[in-house]
């Protein structure tokens, strides 16, 4: 086999690769960018490496994403898309998710994001979550939707700075842009409140706008980010 075929070959040995991922790891040290293009062609040709256009981010601009056949279907899960699920899931659930998660929210084959999670876990920190993780992920679940719970209801005065950790202020600045409308006043921890003869039932804070309760996290955060560090990613 010509010496720039196999380079190429064993470049894509792992899964797929963007042309300009191929440009960064094979050129100039190992063959010119031209070269390297005129042998993917070639490979093309040959049925050896599977081209599709994939959609760069968010933008309009597409690149092309090579794979070797036996990663043909690889291909057909937008990488981009499952390393924002696997992101998302995890400041949702307070833990790594599952192959099955990932999946159901993505609309691809458990088979095909078990393949890319494994292949990308250093990259994501990913790993499958065991019982004890989800176990406790439950309860730090609840922490956050409880906190989440007083920003929105105007109680942020209540919540000290030393409670909450820098990965939860992320997670409640996640649920507040994705799930503002499933944070309920009942998920507000009563914290000494005693009634007896003579005194009414305390009234109940008014709601905030989403955008109020965003920044209001975001105050928090600056907080955090000036004893801790930078917090968001």
């Amino acid at each position: 086999m010509p010496i720039y075929e196999k380079t190429v070959l064993e470049a894509l040995r792992k899964g797929p690769k963007t042309r300009n991922e191929l440009f960064r790891e094979i050129c100039p040290k190992l063959m010119s960018k031209k070269k390297l293009q005129k042998t993917l062609n070639e490979l093309e040709d040959e049925g050896r490496v599977i081209n599709v256009p994939k959609r760069i981010g968010q933008t309009h601009k597409w690149t092309s994403c090579y794979a070797s056949r036996e990663h043909r279907h690889l291909l057909e899960v937008d990488l981009g898309r499952v390393i924002r699920t696997v992101k998302h899931l995890r400041l949702e659930l307070c833990r790594n998710p599952d192959v099955e998660e990932v999946a159901a929210k993505v609309g691809a084959e458990p088979e095909n994001i078990q393949k890319l999670l494994f292949i990308h876990a250093p990259k994501l920190r990913w790993k499958p979550p065991t019982p004890e993780d989800k176990d406790e992920a439950k309860k730090a679940s609840q922490k956050v939707l409880e906190l989440a719970a007083e920003i929105k209801y105007s109680l942020e005065s209540r919540i000290e700075l030393s409670e909450i950790s820098k990965e939860n202020i992320e997670r409640i600045e996640f649920l507040i842009k994705h799930n503002f409308d499933s944070i309920q006043q009942e998920h507000i921890p009563i914290r000494g409140v005693v009634l007896g003869p003579g005194f009414g039932t305390p009234a109940l804070p008014k709601e905030r706008k989403k955008e109020e309760a965003i920044k209001t996290v975001r105050k928090l955060s600056d907080l955090k980010e000036a004893k801790y560090g930078k917090v968001m990613q």
